[in-house]
């Protein structure tokens, strides 16, 4: 018999205090899978290396739709009877997209597996996409893009978005908008079904009450089929982003809101960057909680401007962005204590004190992130898509331990921009509520 897998990468996870195994076929299809034994459950991914950033802008939602369409009809079975058999199996699923991956998502009963396996296999070679489902799904992303307007923080979301990526797929949602939304076709999401769905560019996450060399074997037999052959994979461009030579400001007066929204920030890091980790410590020193941050300490708990106050990194394949947001109904007050955190943090860095207790944050609620199986199934879908390696939850801890203060301290200096942001605000206010010096106003509504 043809010897359908690779060799078998066996990693012992202490964290997990359980083996990750990682196997290949000859197609390129990659399994990974751990077995925890305590419940009859079985959790699975099947992932796809590409998202909403791999489709063109100006048809933007065709990954979203296109995985939520696998759930809605193949050759051999409706939508109904997709969703009944997995009812029937008490099963939990769903699929969906973000920038850089899609995926199909089942968790069933140990006893069921090969029942959901079967019906795995016929979803990823079979999907046909039926026009009369295509356009309940488009419909139904239609609304939820006209409705996410309606929601202010979303908003400025996706209006710092269109500024900072401007061409890029970046500057529209994933679901994309009310624009691009009606522009898809059936034909635009078998094209990017047979682009994307091919074995080299996808893999599967398995774990709970599984026999690992029995699951490999049950793997093999249904996707090691013929007609599921390698092939090329476009790459996405990454966005070309440059810094605005001051800060620019789009403004949004509302006169019905009695809280002003505000998004900003300037070009990130990729998630592939050296520095990722000294970069997320330095963030979350500077913008992480709320109540002990030092955006939140100076906004929220010494002023009292804002209850939620935060900043952030983008993790995301190609490069993302900082961010940061605050609601408040004393606007001025508050972007200006951001501004002032943000340059202190710049300019001299962090303390060794706050470095420790950002040490102490990451190493100990790392462990919470994979204490459930479908932790571990993220944990473990992450590590493999960003290519992280298998051995990424045992050295993730170490890495975090080891970064010193002049790496997180030449990271602030380096990946922060103090003065050249990307800004939107919306709110009843007008320019003249602000004084703000050296900005450029783009629009006034």
């Amino acid at each position: 018999m043809k010897h359908l897998f690779l060799l078998t990468t066996i990693f012992i996870l202490r964290s997990f205090a359980l083996p990750l195994y990682r196997d290949s076929l000859d197609n390129g299809l990659i399994l990974l899978a751990y077995e925890e034994r305590r419940l009859p459950v079985v959790d699975i991914a099947f992932v796809c290396r590409a998202g909403a950033a791999f489709e063109p802008k100006e048809k933007a939602g065709i990954a979203q739709i296109c995985a939520q369409m696998l759930l809605r009809g193949t050759e051999k079975l409706s939508a109904d009877s997709i969703a009944a058999i997995l009812e029937f199996l008490g099963a939990d699923y769903h699929a969906g997209a973000d920038f850089d991956h899609s995926y199909i998502y089942l968790r069933l009963l140990a006893k069921d597996i090969a029942t959901g396996l079967d019906l795995l296999t016929d979803i990823v070679f079979n999907s046909i996409f039926p026009e009369d489902e295509f356009i309940r799904t488009r419909d139904e992303a239609l609304i939820a893009a006209r409705r996410a307007y309606d929601f202010p923080t979303g908003r400025v979301n996706m209006e710092f978005d269109r500024l900072l990526f401007a061409n890029h797929r970046y500057s529209l949602p994933v679901r994309g908008d009310t624009g691009t939304i009606p522009k898809i076709t059936t034909a635009d999401l078998h094209q990017f079904y047979r682009t994307y769905f091919v074995p080299n560019n996808c893999f599967l996450v398995i774990g709970g009450y599984v026999d690992y060399e029995q699951i490999k074997q049950e793997i093999a037999r249904r996707f090691a089929a013929s007609s599921w052959q390698p092939a090329p994979v476009p790459i996405p461009e990454p966005p070309d982003l440059k810094l605005p030579e001051k800060t620019r400001i789009k403004l949004i007066t509302r006169p019905d809101m009695n809280q002003t929204y505000i998004h900003f920030g300037h070009p990130g890091i990729s998630a592939f960057d050296s520095d990722l980790i000294p970069v997320r410590l330095m963030s979350y020193i500077l913008g992480g909680p709320p109540l002990s941050s030092r955006i939140g300490l100076a906004v929220r708990e010494h002023a009292g401007l804002a209850y939620d106050v935060r900043c952030w990194f983008d993790r995301r394949i190609l490069t993302g962005a900082f961010r940061a947001t605050v609601q408040t109904a004393k606007p001025q007050e508050a972007i200006q204590k951001m501004f002032a955190e943000i340059f202190r943090m710049q300019k001299d860095g962090v303390s060794r004190e706050e470095l420790l207790k950002a040490h102490n944050y990451f190493t100990g609620s790392f462990p919470l992130t994979y204490s459930s199986n479908q932790g571990k199934l993220e944990q473990i879908k992450n590590l493999e898509l960003y290519r992280y390696g298998e051995d990424w939850l045992e050295i993730y801890p170490q890495k975090v331990r080891a970064t010193t203060i002049d790496q997180v301290n030449r990271a602030a200096a380096e990946r922060l921009k103090p003065g050249r942001y990307i800004m939107v605000i919306m709110g009843n206010v007008t320019k003249a509520d602000f004084s703000l010096p050296d900005v450029e106003w783009l629009e006034l509504k």
